[in-house]
């Protein structure tokens, strides 16, 4: 068995953090100190012509402002944002920085009170902003400012903590695609990068009880999107985490290379909790549940691989380095939760996928593909939790297990993957693509009987369904969840504790070779009990 993807979580599960801020591998980081600190007030503060000048005994009033040329302020409060201007000794308007502009730098803070700011929107069309340095806009303490939606193009260095974004409004967001964050670039000419989001709230609003799917569908907003023109790299190093993204059809959006989304919460989502379609990719340690059905024929994926921004005459994408480690998904946590349906776990049936690294990861779920990927090239998917909560009706064929098919809808066939260490539902693999092997994973059989493994034989299709060794030491438990989990694990309660209990077969049932060093809590597994199937260690 070969051992396949591990330097992949060394490379980019690496990040940097900064005032409690991360950001991607080889990316900048915003500082802890400023140059100077500036004050923006929607309610008591003042424009520039109105006497405001930045200082926290007469805040300015405009966020917007700070990037563009606003009623009130001469010129823009950003000294690198472009405007039009009248140059000495020159003969008509240019658009260009000029010796006006300021007197917010590079370096600098602004922090926020409470208040309504509005949609703002950076970047100007085929103008680029340059920052030599962050710029940071942060929710001074205590404070609660909303944006109405906040649209990103062609600048970088730019980071935000602590403010919530919130909007129904079709206009406000008519920029951003509906999305009340978008970040993008306009070209290889013009491209944005380093932009750093931390502590976020985004929403369409916050109470959303009472819709009903046809207001879900009119209503309901996406949250964040991360988006590159072709190739991927003229947005990069967008950095998103320890953010709580709820009551939205998309969570997130994820199409630009070294991105990092770490650390948050989605919920009560309508569409899809992440899309993502780039390389570089790090999606860890984030929490996904209660997903809702809309009735409007979409298939809800908590974590889905697209196909991305082809570009000139392409017909299949191939991204490299992602990394999927340590998210918790669960189809439904929430008693109350309106229009519950299936939910597909982590998955992706588009593009090709290379040097893919799934590990750590717990999926709860009703739907067959718990973590699911075809045109996988040099991959591992190790030590994920893949269960069935049985509260609603499944497929007869299949349960939310792992797998590893052939081809996507794009791309080319499989190869060189290691399916190990996993505790599931089912284990399902196209053995037939060279080097697409499963090893010490541990298959739960069902109470009233059915395939656990699936897989080819000296080229003959086998399922395999009663207890016992398969394979390369691969095994079949009975006695259902509760052997491993013990009461922990009980559907009828939403109650989801995964952690293995004493004498659990998964014990000491996996291979340190080619596994995660650490388990989903980041502990490293104790080798007295050996290196145990599925996200936990033993004991933990």
């Amino acid at each position: 068995m070969k051992t396949l993807g591990f330097a992949v979580i060394l490379l980019l599960c690496y990040v940097f953090p900064v005032d409690a801020q991360e950001v991607a591998h080889d990316c900048a980081g915003p500082p802890s100190t400023f140059r100077n600190v500036w004050y923006i007030d929607p309610v008591n503060g003042a424009t520039e012509a109105a006497g405001g000048n930045g200082s926290r005994a007469h805040p300015w009033n405009s966020l917007q402002a700070v990037f563009a040329t606003t009623t009130g302020y001469t010129y823009p409060l950003l000294t690198t944002v472009p405007y039009t201007y009248w140059p000495e000794g020159g003969s008509g308007y240019v658009f260009a920085t000029g010796p006006g502009a300021g007197p917010i730098k590079p370096g600098d803070e602004i922090l926020l009170m409470s208040g309504n700011y509005g949609n703002i929107g950076i970047g100007n069309y085929e103008k680029e902003i340059t920052n030599s340095s962050f710029l940071t806009v942060a929710a001074a303490p205590g404070q609660t400012p909303v944006f109405a939606a906040l649209y990103i193009e062609s600048t970088n260095m730019l980071a935000f903590n602590g403010i919530k974004v919130q909007s129904l409004d079709p206009a406000a967001l008519s920029l951003s695609n509906g999305f009340l964050i978008q970040v993008k670039d306009q070209g290889a000419s013009f491209p944005t990068s380093n932009i750093v989001f931390s502590n976020m709230t985004l929403s369409s609003q916050d109470d959303v009880s009472s819709w009903t799917q046809a207001q879900w569908l009119t209503y309901a907003r996406s949250g964040f999107s991360a988006l590159s023109s072709a190739g991927g790299s003229n947005t990069k190093c967008i950095s998103f985490t320890n953010s709580h993204i709820t009551n939205v059809r998309t969570g997130a959006a994820l199409s630009a290379g070294q991105t990092l989304f770490s650390g948050n919460e989605i919920d009560h989502f309508g569409d899809d909790g992440i899309d993502y379609a780039a390389s570089n990719l790090t999606m860890t340690n984030n929490y996904i549940h209660d997903n809702l059905i809309l009735g409007d024929g979409n298939h809800p994926d908590a974590m889905q691989g697209q196909i991305g921004v082809l570009a000139a005459g392409a017909t299949v994408n191939t991204f490299q380095f992602i990394l999927i480690n340590g998210n918790r998904i669960i189809r439904q946590t929430d008693p109350n939760l309106a229009f519950p349906g299936g939910l597909q776990g982590i998955d992706a049936f588009d593009s090709n996928w290379d040097y893919l690294t799934v590990t750590n990861n717990i999926v709860i779920t009703t739907a067959c593909n718990g973590i699911s990927f075809a045109s996988v090239h040099a991959g591992t998917i190790a030590n994920n939790t893949v269960l069935n909560d049985g509260l609603l009706p499944s497929s007869s064929l299949c349960s939310p297990g792992v797998g590893v098919g052939d081809k996507t809808h794009e791309g080319s066939s499989s190869g060189g993957v290691a399916v190990r260490n996993n505790l599931a539902a089912s284990i399902t693999v196209y053995n037939l693509d060279p080097g697409v092997e499963a090893d010490h994973n541990v298959g739960i059989a069902p109470t009233g009987g059915g395939a656990v493994f699936a897989w080819y034989f000296y080229g003959v299709a086998k399922y395999y369904g009663s207890p016992g060794i398969y394979g390369d030491a691969n095994i079949i438990v009975a006695g259902g969840p509760a052997a491993e989990f013990g009461s922990g694990f009980d559907p009828s309660t939403l109650s989801y504790t995964v952690t293995l209990i004493e004498g659990a077969p998964a014990i000491g049932a996996g291979t340190t070779a080619g596994a995660p060093s650490v388990d989903i809590l980041g502990v490293a597994q104790p080798t007295s009990y050996g290196e145990s199937a599925g996200a936990y260690g033993y004991p933990n």
